[in-house]
């Protein structure tokens, strides 16, 4: 077996598993090394550090899968994948779709396995996880017992490693539609043609949050709606009025199925177009909303980028408080590991302090359990909730 050789002190933060070894940390490779090999990671002494998988196209060159001297073999993906499906279990009492293994988190970088009720969608984020796929195969129909599994590795990253995008049925059959039940309610999953792996499950906590503050009194504008995850929340508490802006008009269509799956009869509008216009247009026409929840695709790919990603949260900030009523609630959300709490807190801020808005701070929030944030991996925390209410002054 190959070996990566650390530079002096390189070794410090895989001990305290940090799950990544970049090429700039590395002193010498001994041996012939490919896309998906099994490595050990040394210290310059040579002393034993972790194995791991290489992935020779991206920055991290080893992702460690193990700090003990044990074999990479089936066994290990099996055990893994049972540990972290096991400690999910008592989720059923609230769903019955999880996020059954999360990549860094659960052990296997680059790996994520949603389970919609008896159907799996997996996920090979990387070239070098890849390599592993009918293992990972194999251990989710032994531990999972699925009816059906289907593949969404459609992620811009793994062209950039110089593998192609994969989709498509991997076991079994997949229905067009899968009913969700959570918390109380209910929502079609499509996971051939719905966002992400299906749907946002790491929106759990949010939707839960936000509903004790709903009645049957309250005007509800959910933007970047997606297949109405707030919006089916809103009209299970008695919204008055509820509209879903997404600019996916498929996302819409899932909206209005979850709207008749649930049997709702209260006011719902769905807006097709970009966000930001469609903001404006109601402030110009003077729509005021009790409850507005912003929650954007991931405006911040790269560290580089969040300048840019502040300005675009400035921005709709500053025109949902042009729409929000006095003592309203705005929920400003970011699923960018960039954007952090305090650059959300910031803006929101600035925003306010434009319009002329006091606000209160009545909760903050992250991904919920079964998208594990590990205190040594800083990139696993990625979902951010800041709730605010405007105060009247």
């Amino acid at each position: 077996m190959a070996r990566v050789v650390l530079e002096s002190g390189k070794e410090k933060k895989i001990r305290n598993f940090y799950p990544n070894v970049f090429k700039d940390e590395i002193l010498n490779i001994q041996g012939e090394v490919k896309n998906g090999d099994i490595v050990d990671v040394c210290a310059k002494d040579g002393e034993f550090i972790a194995r791991g998988y290489v992935t020779e196209g991206t920055n991290a060159f080893v992702r460690v899968l193990t700090t003990k001297d044990i074999p990479v073999d089936k066994a290990l993906i099996q055990d893994k994948i049972k540990r972290a499906y096991d400690k999910r279990k008592h989720l059923a009492n609230e769903t019955n779709c999880v996020r059954a293994f999360y990549s860094e988190a659960d052990g296997i970088p680059g790996l994520i396995i949603d389970k919609f009720d008896k159907y799996i969608s997996v996920q090979f984020r990387n070239s070098g996880v890849e390599v592993f796929r009918q293992e990972i195969i194999n251990a989710i129909k032994k531990v999972m017992k699925p009816k059906g599994i289907y593949e969404r590795s459609d992620v811009e990253n793994r062209t950039h490693e110089g593998v192609e995008q994969k989709t498509g049925v991997i076991y079994g059959e997949i229905p067009d539609r899968i009913v969700m039940e959570d918390n109380g309610l209910k929502y079609y999953i499509d996971i051939v043609d719905g966002q992400k792996t299906g749907f946002f499950l790491d929106q759990r906590d949010s939707r839960k949050f936000i509903r004790p503050y709903l009645n049957q009194n309250t005007r509800f504008l959910d933007v970047f709606s997606s297949s109405g995850g707030f919006s089916i929340a809103a009209l299970k508490e008695g919204c008055k009025k509820v509209v879903a802006v997404d600019k996916e008009p498929h996302a819409l269509e899932l909206c209005k199925e979850n709207y008749e799956l649930n049997g709702f009869e209260n006011e719902f509008e769905t807006a097709e177009g970009d966000a930001f216009l469609l903001l404006k247009i109601m402030a110009n026409r003077g729509e005021k909303f009790d409850v507005i929840t912003l929650d954007p695709p991931s405006l911040i790919k790269k560290k580089i980028d969040i300048h840019r990603g502040r300005d675009l949260f400035f921005d709709l900030c500053d025109e949902s408080f042009k729409l929000i009523t006095d003592g309203g609630i705005v929920g400003i959300i970011t699923c960018a590991y960039h954007m952090g709490l305090q650059d959300l807190i910031e803006v929101t801020r600035m925003a306010a302090s434009k319009n002329g808005k006091l606000l209160q701070v009545i909760g903050v929030n992250y991904q919920p359990e079964d998208h594990p944030w590990i205190l040594h991996v800083p990139e696993t925390l990625y979902l951010k909730a800041l709730w605010v209410r405007v105060v009247e002054n």
